[in-house]
């Protein structure tokens, strides 16, 4: 397998093969899983939840995700990069930017992700200026989730789609490269997915994303609080964790919206 680039991710949205995703936060799984032939590999702020017990992402730090960041980067050898970063490191543009070179520069990331909105504009225009790329994530934001009865479909009325639409291609113009759409309604993921010219990534939002992306631990069924409902329980027959891996890129790689 050769390295992934943002250039060929790009290509596979323009192809219509779902791009694959799934989280790592050390270099054993981020090795494994790239050798199974991941496209992506998110170091989620999740590991607040699946790996220290939290009850969500709010305890996770800069410097426990530079550390999960730099775990994975020693394990990984084709897949992209992206490092989440925790709630309160950029709470500013000058914060966002200090805190984006450590990941980029010191732990191996290509990219940083951003839970956004559209006071995070300039935040965006700042990084990509100074060659930091950007996946924004839109939806469902965990960093603004207390519980998990928080978690309910967006976009369901016409006003909240047209205001998603309306923040995806705000974020599309900012400069972010990729964008992350959480349980949002599946007609809007579509949509958001045909307009934009960057790859959008789905999650609890449909099929017909650009790709998908899913908690590894998820997939394996072994997340510390429980597996959410949207995920595919069929994965759960495939008892061998390789094929079930494999399972899951072939899937998405086939279900990219037309």
């Amino acid at each position: 397998m050769s390295k992934i680039t943002l250039k060929k991710i790009y290509s596979m949205k323009k192809k219509h093969i779902g791009i694959a995703c799934l989280t790592a936060y050390d270099a054993s799984f981020a090795k494994y899983i790239d050798d199974c032939g991941i496209d992506i590999i998110l170091i989620g702020d999740s590991l607040g939840v699946v790996v220290q017990g939290h009850v969500n992402t709010h305890d996770v730090t800069q410097s426990d995700i530079e550390y999960h960041t730099g775990l994975v980067s020693r394990g990984n050898k084709n897949a992209y990069l992206i490092s989440d970063m925790p709630i309160n490191t950029y709470n500013t543009p000058k914060q966002a930017l200090k805190n984006a070179k450590r990941l980029i520069r010191n732990c191996g990331a290509h990219m940083v992700k951003l839970e956004t909105d559209v006071t995070h504009l300039k935040t965006i225009e700042l990084l990509t200026q100074e060659k930091i790329p950007v996946c924004a994530h839109i939806g469902i934001k965990p960093q603004r989730i207390i519980s998990n009865s928080e978690y309910r479909k967006q976009g369901k009325t016409i006003e909240t789609k047209n205001n998603i639409l309306n923040e995806a291609n705000l974020i599309e113009k900012a400069g972010a490269k990729l964008l992350i759409v959480e349980c949002i309604d599946k007609t809007l993921a579509n949509t958001i997915s045909k307009k934009l010219s960057i790859p959008v990534i789905g999650i609890a939002s449909g099929k017909k994303c650009d790709g998908q992306i899913l908690v590894l631990y998820d997939l394996l069924n072994i997340s510390f609080s429980g597996v959410p409902k949207f995920v595919d329980k069929s994965f759960f027959q495939i008892k061998d964790i390789h094929k079930r891996i494999k399972s899951f890129i072939k899937k998405t790689k086939n279900n990219s919206r037309v």
